[in-house]
C-alpha cells in the first residue's frame, strides 16, 4: 500500500451486491462441481470486471479541489 501513497486519485472496480451471491453459489456447487473448469468459467464470467462499477478514492485536498459540480437529479420524493 505504500506505493499508492504517491497518488492523488486511485480508481478501481468495486464489488457489487451480486459478488457475494455469486461466490456463495459457486461454493455451494450451483455452477457444477467446485474447481472444475465449467464451474470456474461460469463463476468467473459473472465476476468479470466489466460488470462491476468504478470507484474513486480522492486522497488529497488537491484532488478534491479538481472536482466541479455539474448537475444533480432527484431520483425519489
Amino acid at each position: 500500500m505504500r506505493k499508492l501513497k504517491k497518488y492523488d486519485v486511485i480508481a478501481g472496480k468495486i464489488a457489487n451486491d451480486n459478488t457475494n451471491a455469486t461466490i456463495t453459489a459457486y461454493m455451494a456447487g450451483v455452477f457444477g462441481e467446485v474447481g472444475t473448469k465449467a464451474a470456474d468459467d461460469i463463476c468467473i464470467s459473472l465476476l468479470l470486471p466489466e460488470r462491476l462499477q468504478n470507484q474513486f478514492c480522492f486522497r488529497t485536498d488537491s484532488a478534491l479541489r479538481s472536482l466541479a459540480f455539474v448537475e444533480s437529479e432527484q431520483v425519489w420524493r
